[in-house]
């Protein structure tokens, strides 16, 4: 085992494996990338070389790629991507939220988004199809990215720290306060949407008043 740990903690190909699985899970969900994430933060913890920032860089690099793909994407083929969002009607109550909260709240969207399964996709491809500024995106997804990959990063380095003669051990644990991280961000973005909802209909209310007594 613990050879392993040491072949998986110093392989380049490692942070290659690393970079694409947060590239493509934009566009394929089902690739696990926080558990690969997670999996090799344990591993350099065991192994004990200095490889983490490298793990956190490539990962963030393979978000920022990832997601400015999908924004081209969308920018490029609003309609059909649109389109293909809104095929299943778990997919168009995703990308009907999205949309609201874009027009209104794009920043907070775009950094957390990326926690809450099916959300990361729809947003990315979303902000193209509507137009959102690219540079305003650009910044937004850096800081996510950031963030995503450093917790992830960490948490796995924590486990395997922790845990250091079971890794496998290790890896569950910090594989749990991922999931625990993953339900907060679930638990924050129905909070945040019956919040913004609110206001918008307040809003939509003062307007109508305001027309009103014209």
């Amino acid at each position: 085992m613990s050879q392993y740990v040491d072949l998986v903690a110093t392989s380049r190909w490692v942070l290659v494996i690393v970079l694409a699985a947060a590239m493509f899970d934009v566009v394929l969900p089902f690739i696990p990338s926080e558990t690969i994430i997670v999996a090799v933060s344990v591993g350099v913890a065991e192994a004990g070389h200095p490889m983490l920032i490298w793990v956190i860089l490539a990962a963030a690099s393979g978000v920022l790629v990832g997601d400015g793909l999908a924004y081209l994407v969308g920018r490029r083929s609003g309609p059909a991507v649109t389109r293909r969002l809104r095929r299943s009607g778990r997919g168009a109550a995703i990308h009907d939220w999205v949309l609201s909260v874009m027009r209104r709240h794009g920043a907070p969207l775009i950094v957390l988004g990326r926690y809450v399964p099916g959300v990361r996709s729809a947003t990315a491809f979303t902000a193209g199809a509507v137009g959102y500024p690219a540079r305003r995106y650009a910044g937004f997804t850096l800081i996510g990215a950031s963030v995503w990959a450093t917790q992830s990063a960490l948490l796995g380095y924590a486990g395997g720290e922790v845990f250091a003669s079971r890794p496998l051990l290790g890896f569950a644990v910090a594989w749990l306060g991922a999931g625990v991280v993953t339900l907060g961000a679930m638990l924050v973005q129905r909070h945040a949407t019956a919040v913004w909802g609110a206001l918008a209909r307040r809003a939509t209310g003062k307007r109508s008043r305001a027309e009103t007594r014209r």
